[in-house]
């Protein structure tokens, strides 16, 4: 096994077991110690694990790190995730809801994900999961790819599933976001989705955001952690056929 491919197995090992034994780490791995442990330092010294009395334990990357999910994102991240088999090939919007769905794919088997966010990438950059950037320029804050090159490498492909998120919900109507770049991108994705399945927290319900990108009509499966209050909405979703599914 190259240097570089057994590093890759060592950080998978971390990532779906952490802290994990650095005798097991060694035993899995199937190379000597000696090996093994200069990996390790080299692991340690460049930020993507600390170890700790005979231990070693994954360290997501900075850009992601930071973020601190709720129990309820994870929940609707969870039920997500539930969705994809192993072997599909899904796209994943950018926003802090998709980040927390692509944590809860790791593991998952011959994947591949299209994606337009740098932090999704960073989370399944040491995965086997084939990961596809768009392209497109670079919004730093939301740490997303928009733009013409973007829109571009979207319309070229087509994909099963497409998982999405919103800024917020503009009554019956559909679904807000904050940028026009936002809005074209998102509508793009969509255009190139089969099914398109929405992620929400039950408060984006009651806010609206500048940009309406898509109609309610647009939406396959929505996913969510609490029944939709709106009683007007519900209708009009179950006139369109919507799915929705709670997270408990």
């Amino acid at each position: 096994m190259y240097i570089e491919q057994r590093r890759q197995e060592i950080l998978k090992l971390l990532m779906n077991k952490s802290p994990m034994a650095v005798n097991e780490i060694i035993e899995r791995v199937g190379d000597s110690p000696a090996t093994i442990r200069r990996d390790l330092t080299f692991l340690e010294k460049n930020g993507y694990i600390v170890r700790s009395r005979g231990y070693a334990k994954y360290v997501h990357p900075e850009i992601v790190h930071k973020i601190a999910f709720s129990d309820e994102v994870i929940a609707i991240a969870k039920k997500a995730a539930e969705l994809v088999d192993s072997g599909s090939t899904i796209m994943l919007d950018s926003g802090s809801m998709t980040l927390a769905m692509s944590y809860q794919l790791i593991g998952k088997k011959n994947l591949t994900v299209v994606t337009n966010s740098i932090s999704i990438a960073n989370v399944l950059a040491v995965t086997d999961i084939a990961t596809h950037l768009t392209g497109g320029f670079l919004v730093g804050r939301e740490e997303a790819l928009v733009g013409p090159d973007a829109e571009e490498y979207v319309r070229k492909v087509k994909v099963p599933l497409l998982f999405i998120s919103t800024t917020g919900v503009r009554g019956t109507q559909g679904l807000s976001c904050v940028t026009p770049f936002q809005a074209t991108m998102k509508r793009t994705f969509i255009q190139s989705a089969e099914k398109v399945i929405l992620l929400i927290e039950p408060e984006k319900f009651e806010t609206d955001a500048l940009m309406l990108f898509a109609d309610f009509s647009d939406i396959d499966c929505i996913i969510t952690s609490k029944p939709i209050a709106n009683k007007s909405l519900k209708s009009r979703l179950d006139s369109l056929g919507v799915q929705v599914i709670i997270a408990e």
